[in-house]
């Protein structure tokens, strides 16, 4: 009896296992609301239909196991295949996939393939609610309709419920494409952590428009992955239909938000197309910010989010074509705020954020470990320019921030304020490209922090006013392209305006500062003082090459750096130059220039300290011609002067010119070596290359891809290059005549 019974057990565990483990199928049949009748596995309602209210009741008995709820062939993506629901829908406590999407996406009313279900209302509440489970998943649905109440969603993951994915969905579009008005869209509330939110394929993104408040809103839920949704626009892709906000991504009080990402660096066949595809959002039209992580606020339960976050491969204010612009109406694109640990963008190709529009197009405010890394602000893929931002492209508020912020490899074309704005210091300004707008870069505030700002090897043009504006203390200025200004290249102003450094001791540091309409420096106000203006060089500028005061030639006794007045150039030969009227043990630096202009420098000759009675002799590396142009500053504890200018005596009738013309028994030919140039892979469409030659005193010529050789020097900017491969070459030529046979080449791409 015993064995039999062991027997008939096992036989019994064998029948019911595999039906515990098989997962169950509801086919809803009926656009009806009604509940389920029995709850006997079944789906069946009073009027002997399936309804999306009785899967899921019938779902939610189900254990173990997700349930497969899907929808008739009659659900093919028309308005009246639309579920009115009047109360918010069973919330979901078991794992399920609801998937209106049974046959694959439907040919919508609204003449785009998506949704083959809708579903409208309630009036109050969400309508879907997945409650203390993972592994939901839901696609397929046109949801619209909710009315209100505090939180109400049209998808609402409360209680921690993990590894939800939501993928074709319209959140707040109708399947004829007209608006269909959510109070929200997505809401994933604390611990619902893991989410995603679309995919890399366009069959399922989620158009997410008409929210009256956010699109999609994560408060403390960590690693969310949003990709590839369309935020703010219909499903076409390019007619705004705007959301409150489009993303938020906050803390709460007692919940963080730790690695949630909004796009993703686009693979690189995705990254070569001008479309927004391959995990690229369109996040556009929205009211308020395209992406905020700061929220309404404690009072709100909203806190910025703690991190780290990732912006990056995203169209902010574009169409989906990256064509023309569907602009926010708010002061931030992307709004960092106080979060912590932000990136937006990213150094890899297809991590740029793409930025149109708006007032402010990144802005940060007291945040830690910020940084801005590749983006494309008021240019459309293929590097055409579109609307940019009118107060500025990336502005920092660094008051309390703790930590350096990093604004590298950047393009920035603005309407009206600046490129990029810093108030109160401590961030790294490196690679980026400007053009446009009042000011290139503009700085104010004491700093406080991480400190003073460091500028380097930006390439900044065309500003309305001044391309660098510097109203604070400490910046570090080196190896920039400033161009085109209409007044100052670089002016320093104001009772901060003290201690930056413009230029530096080697010719990687110099600025190249050209074709501007006022000085190349300008230093003004009797506060300004201890601006030291080291080696740099240019031409074409309209003003002074240094002026203290803007008030032309000569610094009054009580003007900026102390009314420290240019050295006296006693001798001019063509080895060295000597003087006297320096400060005691101040810096001599001595410039050759090629023209007589005072807004001209063409190269460093040399430098030496003055001695205790301000006497001083700079003897050059390799002598000069005869009769050529050169100029002098003096740079001491109070900062640097003026120039003070002279021509070197001529050459002797007998000789080669002191070293300027060379032996005709030299036959080696000089080496040439490229020392900066840009990434292998770059946004730039304005590229700067450095060169140096084996040999004193060589000249050089360069090329672009299939152009001849021409002149040139040291460094040289190409602007307005078109996507697609590039090689630059350079050779020397020294003083003999002698041609390097093997010009130095460095070969990079501009990304689309």
């Amino acid at each position: 009896m015993k064995l039999l019974a062991s027997v008939l057990l096992v036989a019994g565990c064998m029948l019911v296992l595999p039906l515990s483990a098989s997962a169950a199928v509801y086919t809803v049949d009926s656009t009806g609301d009604q509940a389920d009748e029995t709850g006997d596995g079944v789906c069946k309602t009073s009027v002997n239909t399936c309804t999306l209210r009785a899967a899921i009741e019938e779902s939610n008995k189900s254990t173990g196991v997700i349930d497969e709820i899907k929808f008739a062939a009659a659900f093919n993506g028309q308005l009246a295949d639309t579920i009115a629901i009047a109360t918010s829908l069973p919330a979901i406590k078991d794992r399920a996939h609801i998937d209106g999407d049974s046959g694959g996406q439907c040919a919508t009313e609204a003449g785009v393939a998506g949704p083959c279900v809708g579903v409208n209302g309630p009036a109050a509440g969400s309508a879907l609610i997945v409650e203390d489970t993972n592994g939901v998943e839901i696609e397929g649905l046109a949801i619209t309709g909710v009315a209100g109440g505090a939180g109400a969603a049209a998808i609402n993951a409360i209680n921690g419920s993990a590894t939800l994915k939501l993928r074709d969905n319209w959140i707040g579009v109708k399947l004829d494409g007209s608006a269909g008005t959510n109070n929200k869209g997505i809401f994933l509330d604390p611990e619902s952590n893991s989410a995603t939110v679309g995919g890399v394929n366009a069959a399922d993104r989620n158009v997410i428009a008409n929210n009256s408040f956010e699109g999609l809103d994560i408060e403390g839920a960590d690693e969310a992955d949003i990709l590839g949704n369309y935020f703010g626009v219909k499903p076409d892709g390019a007619t705004r239909a705007a959301n409150g906000k489009n993303v938020e991504i906050t803390d709460t009080i007692a919940f963080k938000a730790n690695g949630d990402e909004v796009g993703t660096t686009v693979e690189a066949a995705a990254a070569t197309s001008q479309a927004c595809d391959g995990g690229c959002n369109v996040i556009s039209g929205s009211n308020g910010s395209a992406v905020d992580l700061v929220g309404d606020g404690i009072g709100q339960n909203e806190l910025p989010a703690s991190g780290p976050t990732t912006v990056s491969g995203n169209y902010v204010g574009l169409n989906s074509g990256g064509i023309t612009t569907v602009p926010t109406g708010a002061l931030f694109d992307i709004y960092a705020g106080a979060a912590e640990d932000v990136t937006v963008g990213g150094s890899a190709a297809g991590a740029a954020n793409y930025i149109a529009g708006g007032s402010y197009g990144i802005y940060q405010e007291n945040s830690n470990g910020f940084e801005v890394l590749g983006n494309v602000i008021g240019r459309r893929p293929g590097g055409a320019g579109v609307t940019g931002t009118s107060t500025a492209g990336i502005f920092l508020f660094s008051l309390n921030s703790t930590g350096r912020e990093t604004v590298e490899g950047n393009t920035i074309r603005v309407d009206g304020g600046a490129g990029i704005e810093q108030r109160f210091g401590g961030a790294d300004i490196a690679g980026n490209s400007i053009e446009e707008g009042q000011y290139g870069i503009l700085t104010f505030g004491a700093p406080a922090g991480a400190g003073s700002n460091v500028i380097e090897e930006n390439t900044i043009v065309n500003a309305e006013l001044n391309t660098v504006l510097i109203k604070n203390e400490n910046n570090q200025l080196v190896g920039n392209l400033i161009e085109g200004a209409s007044f100052a290249a670089i002016r320093i102003e104001g009772p901060e305006a003290t201690g930056t450094i413009v230029g530096g001791n080697s010719k990687a540091e110099e600025n190249e500062i050209s074709g501007n309409g006022g000085d190349a420096v300008e230093i003004v106000g009797e506060e300004a003082t201890d601006n030291q203006v080291e080696r740099n060089f240019g031409a074409g500028n309209g003003g002074l090459f240094i002026d203290l005061g803007a008030n032309g030639e000569g610094n009054s006794g009580s003007g900026p750096n102390d009314g420290i007045q240019a050295p006296s150039i006693a001798s001019a030969k063509l080895t060295g130059a000597s003087g006297s009227g320096a400060l005691p043990g101040a810096e001599i630096r001595v410039f050759r220039k090629a023209t007589a202009s005072p807004g001209e420098i063409e190269s460093f000759l040399g430098e030496a300290k003055a001695d205790g009675s301000g006497n001083w002799s700079v003897t050059y590396a390799a002598g000069i011609p005869g009769e050529t142009q050169i100029a002098a500053t003096q740079t001491g504890f109070e900062g640097t002067s003026e120039l003070a200018f002279a021509k070197t005596e001529a050459a002797p009738k007998t000789g080669g010119g002191g070293g300027g013309g060379g032996s005709s028994s030299d036959s080696t030919p000089p080496q040439s070596k490229i020392t900066k140039g840009p990434k292998a892979k770059t946004h730039a469409t304005t590229v700067k290359f450095k060169f140096s030659s084996s040999e004193a005193g060589s000249t050089f010529e360069c090329k672009l891809d299939k152009k001849p050789f021409k002149p040139c020097r040291s460094p040289k900017t190409y602007k307005k290059l078109k996507p697609g491969k590039h090689v630059f070459k350079v050779r020397a030529i020294d003083k003999a005549g002698n041609v390097d046979p093997s010009p130095a080449k460095k070969k990079f791409k501009v990304l689309a």
